[in-house]
């Protein structure tokens, strides 16, 4: 499609001729909604516009229950770059129709101008129309990631004359051209992050609603007893802001939709993602280390977040004892005696390492907890919370085109999308060994992956095919089966890429069915996965899986930087279908 389709296409989605009202008159409508105990509000169609209340959050529902709000032609322009809305603790609410648009965005863009290697840096001149701002974060180089493109995770920033942004990154000004078109975005301290959350909220329906832009995450559900309903929603870069002619490359500056820690997983249907500034769509958990015990009390320190709760079981792996939460209580870090080998291991912890827990800069909090049922657990043990991690999620007919990644570390579903230039549909539950980790049942079932892994090679990642599921293990190692119980990989179609296009490790049992692998490995791949040992030049990788069926599986014209069709690495046992499971066409 030609810049100039594109732009019309946006402008047109502006409401043409909407009458501009006061964000006030619709924070007075929504409370007279909720203080008459109305069932059901119809917004009147125009565009709201205005600051947060009290400084924080454009709009908050708060404690709101049954309660459908259709806002069909109502769009919220934000003039703050803080949160657009908030539900928290809500039931039953359901919204239909609203769309969430910020001026001035709380992302930038321009043209490169210059770019001097040797002093690591890279001149943006900002597009006229956007915010002239010192954001510290360079994604884009073309109007989709340029093939090949670094992690630019070394960036500063300072505003220059003439609406110069100077970017410093070694990373960016040995990759970046004069005449790319670069996006800036980042998270300004003191503003509530991501466009739309539902906190601590219980089946709840977002539904035909869209966000245009967002300081961090666009739609993000975090806690509480979940089973929400995102239907038909888009997370798409809004229309041009005023006085501009260039085509926003943004939607947000970090994820496009995040659940995490819910007791039943969100239902993503229709939805539409582009051009998110990181992951698309994650299901998210983590683990908790034990750091005390005395007898049925343990006191957890959390690697993420404290959304475990009372009657939850909490469990070290797949078929593992299971203890029940049965008091819980919030006290702080300094307020409990550790023993000293525990104390100086969470002193000495580095990034991203076993040790390296949640800390708030008040000292942190931990989970004071009595425990019922067995608990075979000791200081320095990790477990996870089985019953909030957003299992039973389904994933289904949606649309993606956006550089990140579909992430998942919980038990659901992945159905028939669309999903053109991703990093990968990943499975991995991101935690260093040897943290808890077990995930029952994992099915990705009649999607199309188009073009995966063009960019941001990572070493590091064992994310290496456009379908991954795997398990970070000690040293160069993936985790040994027993991760993953039952993992279902069928009827997807996995079109080119820049590497293989299913990786599986870590797995009791692994079903590979009827996927056609079109057109891989035309070039050869970048290194994602080297760490690993990997061998991304197989069409199919396996890793540490006790027993995997492969029926009719086809590879179809492979390029000439394959390997092999089945690749093995150690760990792996019966496999069933080897010989004609996977057949070359």
């Amino acid at each position: 499609m030609s810049r100039l389709g594109l732009l019309l296409i946006l402008a047109l989605a502006r409401p043409a001729g909407a009458e501009t009202r006061p964000l006030s008159e619709l924070r007075a409508l929504l409370a007279g909604a909720v203080a008459s105990h109305q069932t059901r509000l119809v917004i009147p169609p125009g565009v709201y516009r205005g600051g947060p209340e009290r400084g924080h959050v454009h709009l908050a529902l708060r404690g709101v229950s049954d309660l459908e709000i259709v806002a069909d032609g109502v769009t919220l322009v934000c003039t703050e770059p803080t949160r657009a809305l908030d539900l928290n603790g809500c039931r039953r609410v359901i919204l239909r129709g609203l769309t969430i648009d910020y001026d001035p965005l709380p992302f930038t863009q321009g043209d490169i101008v210059a770019v001097d290697p040797k002093a690591g840096c890279v001149d943006v001149k900002i597009h006229a129309g956007y915010p002239v701002r010192a954001d510290t974060r360079i994604d884009r180089a073309t109007r989709y990631r340029k093939r090949d493109k670094p992690f630019m995770w070394d960036t500063k920033a300072e505003v220059r004359p003439d609406g110069i942004v100077r970017v410093s990154s070694k990373s960016a000004a040995g990759f970046a051209q004069v005449g790319d078109l670069a996006s800036l975005g980042g998270y300004q301290p003191g503003a509530v992050p991501h466009t739309l959350s539902m906190d601590d909220c219980a089946d709840c329906t977002l539904q035909n609603v869209t966000v245009y832009a967002s300081n961090c995450m666009g739609i993000i559900a975090s806690g509480g007893d979940g089973g929400h309903r995102w239907l038909g929603c888009r997370v798409v870069p809004g229309p041009p802001p005023p006085g501009a002619s260039e085509a926003r490359l943004l939607s947000t500056n970090a994820d496009a939709m995040l659940t995490q820690a819910m007791k039943v997983g969100v239902r993503t249907e229709g939805c539409q993602i582009r051009d998110a500034g990181d992951d698309s769509w994650s299901v998210q958990s983590s683990d908790y280390v034990i750091l005390k015990r005395d007898g049925p009390t343990v006191w957890l320190a959390s690697r993420a977040f404290l959304f475990l709760q009372t009657g939850d079981r909490l469990q070290a792996a797949l078929d593992g004892p299971l203890a029940t939460v049965a008091e819980r209580r919030v006290v702080s870090r300094q307020s409990v005696e550790l023993a000293p080998e525990i104390a100086e291991k969470l002193r000495r912890a580095g990034p991203w390492g076993y040790w390296h827990l949640f800390d708030s800069p008040q000292g942190g909090s931990l989970l004071k907890l009595t425990l019922s049922g067995e608990v075979p657990w000791q200081p320095g043990d990790s477990v996870y919370d089985l019953d909030r991690r957003g299992d039973g999620f389904v994933f289904r007919a949606n649309t993606v085109r956006s550089s990140g990644r579909i992430l998942i570390k919980a038990a659901g579903l992945v159905e028939n999308n669309q999903i053109d230039s991703p990093f990968a549909i990943s499975v991995l539950p991101e935690v260093p060994y040897p943290a808890a980790a077990g995930i029952g049942e994992i099915i990705i079932r009649g999607n199309a992956i188009r073009d995966a892994h063009a960019f941001n090679p990572f070493p590091s990642s064992s994310q290496a095919g456009a379908i991954s599921v795997t398990c970070d293990g000690p040293g160069n190692d993936l985790r040994a089966a027993g991760v993953y119980g039952r993992v279902v990989i069928e009827d997807n179609q996995i079109i080119g890429g820049n590497g293989a296009g299913i990786v599986v490790s870590s797995a009791r049992s692994v079903e590979l069915s009827r996927n056609r692998l079109v057109d891989l490995l035309q070039i050869p791949p970048n290194a994602t996965g080297q760490r690993w040992r990997i061998d991304n030049h197989a069409a199919i990788w396996l890793s540490a899986c006790d027993r995997v069926t492969l029926v009719g599986n086809e590879l179809i014209n492979p390029g000439p930087a394959l390997s092999t069709p089945l690749g093995r690495g150690p760990g792996v046992g019966q496999v069933i279908g080897a010989a004609d499971g996977l057949a070359r066409r």
